[in-house]
């Protein structure tokens, strides 16, 4: 019985956990109405791809990886970031619900929805 207990345990340790994992891309759309900058925002046709395994949220554009975050239980995030464009490297914000897949990205009081494709 001793015997049993400790194959139990080694399989316990040896038997890799099931990981959750999930990818979506979205595009930005550009939200006019909640946008005050004026003639500095403009809309901006961009992809995004997302990735949640387990508690980590990675967040990709065709900039490149823009960054990683744990996301807490309710799905919350709000992360400043910068990636390069064709104005140069931009601060960015990206706030919102991962899990209910609710984003948006704010720069310069410029407002993107994201929308996720398919």
């Amino acid at each position: 019985m001793r015997n049993m207990g400790m194959l139990i345990a080694i399989a316990l340790i040896v038997i890799p956990m099931a990981v959750r994992a999930e990818t979506w891309t979205a595009h930005t759309t550009f939200e006019k109405e909640k946008s005050t900058f004026g003639r500095n925002c403009a809309p901006q046709d961009i992809s995004y791809t997302f990735d949640l395994t387990d508690n980590t949220f990675t967040a990709t554009s065709q900039y490149g990886k823009m960054f990683s975050i744990t996301v807490p239980a309710d799905g919350e995030i709000k992360k400043t970031y910068k990636r390069v464009g064709n104005m140069g490297w931009r601060p960015l914000e990206m706030t919102g619900n991962v899990k209910s897949r609710e984003l948006e990205i704010v720069t310069w009081r410029c407002y993107y929805k994201l929308t996720p494709i398919g």
